[in-house]
């Protein structure tokens, strides 16, 4: 497997006795029910149910990592360690510690599994996604020993998770979503069966009452003017408001691949254009949906 270094995400380390405990308590998915061979998604969120922060989880021992990007690690190490208190854990940043990088096919790995190198001195880990195209993507997590090589294959990494139909938290659209506007519930990123952490009245009032109206949807953009996370999505013919926001934005061979939050309804419209404006010229959209049913509610994907 050859593996590509990412430089534009990090690492959260949370560890002592009670580490598990702390963020069974702060997380919207199970971390007390995972293995150490499992691989899973999980959001921060305030009171009010929007997400600060998403990472991808993995536990080992007494310590659990949290991958997530890396402009959002300060203000997210800030926010956990003030909920600690009088639990026998640490929240810290470790992007020094340790490095991640891309891997195009982890085939080795099941889905959404971890194989942790057998060594009691380097937590050393390889991570699989979910498959793609014949292929899995996944990444690893790396002791920083020593000197690594230093290709970034951050646009791959997040074209993958584009083309997965998984979303997550940057800096620019801290506390923009719910989880549900940005399918974390369909892709096994929420339990709805856990116990109480911070928003999770919102995430499971909007899950158990009513119809989840907006969802997150692929779409590309064939553009020299380039889109941002956090942009405003506009629906032609509604002009008073925007249709949406972009929630990620990575480009790839020359094409921007996005996951733009939407209202569900507006995408089913025939003859529906999409377009994000900004001060160097307009950008027309080609919406699709992700590569599972954004009509369900819960898990698409079975929770690893």
């Amino acid at each position: 497997m050859s593996a590509q270094f990412l430089s534009r995400w990090g690492v959260i380390g949370v560890e002592g006795d009670d580490a598990v405990a702390f963020l069974q308590a702060q997380l919207s998915n199970d971390v007390a029910g995972m293995a150490e061979s499992q691989l899973r998604m999980a959001g921060l969120c305030t009171a009010k149910g929007r997400l600060l922060g998403s990472f991808f989880v993995l536990r080992h021992g007494k310590q659990v990592f949290l991958m997530c990007r890396k402009e959002t690690i300060p203000a997210l190490v800030k926010r956990l360690s003030m909920f600690v208190l009088r639990s026998k854990c640490k929240v810290r940043d470790c992007t020094a510690e340790y490095k991640l990088a891309y891997l195009p096919d982890s085939a080795l790995v099941a889905p959404m599994r971890v194989q942790w190198e057998d060594s009691a001195d380097v937590k050393n880990a390889t991570a699989s996604l979910r498959q793609l195209n014949g292929t899995t993507p996944g990444f690893q997590l790396v002791a920083a020993t020593g000197a690594l090589e230093q290709a970034e294959a951050d646009d791959a990494f997040e074209f993958a998770l584009q083309q997965l139909g998984i979303a997550y938290v940057s800096q620019a659209t801290v506390e923009m979503f719910i989880p549900q506007a940005i399918n974390f519930d369909l892709v096994g990123g929420v339990s709805f069966s856990k116990g109480c952490y911070p928003g999770q009245e919102i995430v499971a009032r909007s899950h158990y009452l009513g119809k989840v109206k907006r969802r997150v949807f692929q779409a590309t953009a064939n553009s020299d003017v380039l889109v941002l996370a956090g942009q405003d999505v506009w629906l032609a013919g509604k002009e008073n408001e925007p249709a949406g926001q972009v929630a990620t934005a990575v480009s790839h061979n020359g094409v921007q691949h996005l996951l733009v939050e939407l209202a569900v309804g507006d995408t089913e419209q025939a003859g529906a254009t999409f377009t994000v404006k900004n001060d160097l010229g307009e950008v027309s959209l080609q919406v699709n949906a992700p590569p599972y049913d954004v009509h369900q509610k819960g898990n698409v994907f079975e929770v690893a």
